[in-house]
């Protein structure tokens, strides 16, 4: 059996203070990859996967990533998490493939929540 991972890509510290203790304490393997192309080495190696993609830094990009995962990856479950108004954003988020956007007035805190529903949904596929 793989172990679930955790995958955090362009995650900030807050991310990570919410996350981690969850993932310590259900024993998830966690990757903060560098960039996409690390983040793509990571996702063929298996298990259940879900993939938190903080925006905010370079939009396009993210973006681009986000709709590359879901093409290479359909099977990984994706968290994009975003600050500030981000309607727009958030809509084609949910349009490249998201499985839960995560922007105001929707509270970060609900974080390790949604990954762990979603590690579990996954743990159920594989």
């Amino acid at each position: 059996m793989r172990h679930p991972q955790l995958i955090m890509l362009h995650g900030d510290q807050r991310l990570a203070g919410l996350l981690d203790p969850v993932a310590d304490a259900a024993r998830w393997r966690v990757h903060r990859p560098r960039d996409l192309a690390e983040c793509l080495q990571l996702l063929p190696k298996g298990g259940p996967s879900v993939l938190v993609l903080r925006l905010g830094r370079d939009l396009e990009a993210e973006l681009e990533a986000l709709e590359r995962i879901h093409y290479l990856f359909p099977d990984t479950a994706t968290v994009v998490v975003g600050d500030g108004d981000q309607d727009a954003v958030a809509g084609l988020a949910w349009d490249l493939g998201a499985s839960f956007v995560l922007v105001p007035p929707l509270p970060r805190e609900m974080l390790p929540d949604v990954v762990t529903g979603l590690m579990s949904d996954g743990s159920d596929r594989k």
